[in-house]
C-alpha cells in the first residue's frame, strides 16, 4: 500500500529514489601538469592604504557627473598620498609580489624601486637578500622580443644584480590592464589569469603579469604603476 502522507506516494519500506546528479555540460579547466597551487612566501606584501579606497569612491563619483572643485581637489591630494604610500614602500625596502610565468606557475620576486622612480628592480625571492635596498642597481633591462602573439618576458641576469633579476622600465610601459582588459589580446595561458591578477604591456610586444594577494591589491598595483608611467612623460619634457 502506499502511504498518504508522502508526495508523491511511495511504498511501504520501499528505499526513496536516489537524487539526480548533475553533471557540466563541458569539463573543467585543469591546471598545467606538474603546477601546483601558489602558496605565497613569507614575507612583506603590498600593504594597500585606507585612502585607495575613499579615492575609488570619489572617482565614481566623478563618472557620474560630479565636477566640483572640491572633489577634484580632494582626489588630487589622495592620489598624492596613495603614490607616497607606495614609493616610500618599495624605496624603503622591498615587497613580495606574485608573477605568473610562462608555464602557468607562479614565482615570488621581491620588488623595490629606484631612486629617480624610473624603474621597478625585480629579484627571486628566497635569494638571501635581507633588503631590496642593499642591491646593486641593474642597468639591463627586460629581454626584448618582437615575436607575436605576445609574450612573457624572459628573464635577464642584470649586471651585479645576481641570477634572475629583473628590470621593469616604467617609459616602456604601454599598457597596465585589468583581466577584463586582457580578454582580447593574444597571451598565453589567459585561463590562469583571475581578479588578483594586472599585466604589464612593455614595448616590442612584451608583457609581466603581477599576481597579487587581493583585488583591492591588484587595483591599487594598477593606478601606481599609471601615475608612475605618466610621470616618465612628464618629466622628458622638463
Amino acid at each position: 500500500a502506499g502511504c498518504t502522507g508522502c508526495d508523491p506516494p511511495i511504498l511501504c519500506g520501499e528505499a526513496p529514489a536516489a537524487e539526480a546528479t548533475l553533471f557540466a555540460e563541458s569539463r573543467p579547466v585543469l591546471p598545467p601538469r606538474g603546477a601546483s597551487p601558489w602558496a605565497p612566501a613569507p614575507g612583506p606584501r603590498l600593504t594597500v592604504p585606507p585612502v585607495f579606497c575613499r579615492f575609488q569612491f570619489s572617482v565614481i563619483y566623478t563618472q557620474l557627473g560630479a565636477t566640483q572643485g572640491t572633489l577634484l581637489e580632494q582626489q588630487r591630494l589622495m592620489l598624492q598620498a596613495i603614490l607616497k604610500q607606495f614609493t616610500k614602500e618599495l624605496s624603503a625596502g622591498y615587497v613580495l609580489m606574485g608573477v605568473l610565468d610562462a608555464s602557468g606557475g607562479v614565482a615570488d620576486f621581491a620588488c623595490s624601486l629606484d631612486k629617480e622612480l624610473t624603474q621597478l628592480i625585480m629579484r627571486p625571492a628566497g635569494t638571501g637578500a635581507a633588503s631590496a635596498s642593499s642591491w646593486p642597481s641593474p642597468r639591463l633591462g627586460l629581454d626584448r622580443g618582437q615575436t607575436s602573439p605576445m609574450r612573457m618576458s624572459d628573464t635577464a641576469d642584470a649586471a651585479g644584480g645576481g641570477s634572475g633579476c629583473r628590470v621593469l622600465l616604467f617609459r616602456e610601459i604601454e599598457r597596465v590592464l585589468s583581466p577584463e582588459e586582457l580578454r582580447n589580446l593574444p597571451v598565453p595561458n589567459l585561463m590562469l589569469v583571475d581578479e588578483c591578477c594586472a599585466t604589464v604591456v612593455l614595448a616590442g610586444q612584451r608583457f609581466v603579469t603581477f599576481k597579487m594577494e587581493s583585488a583591492a591589491a591588484r587595483e591599487y598595483l594598477m593606478l601606481c604603476l599609471q601615475v608612475l608611467r605618466m610621470s616618465q612623460d612628464k618629466a622628458r619634457m622638463w
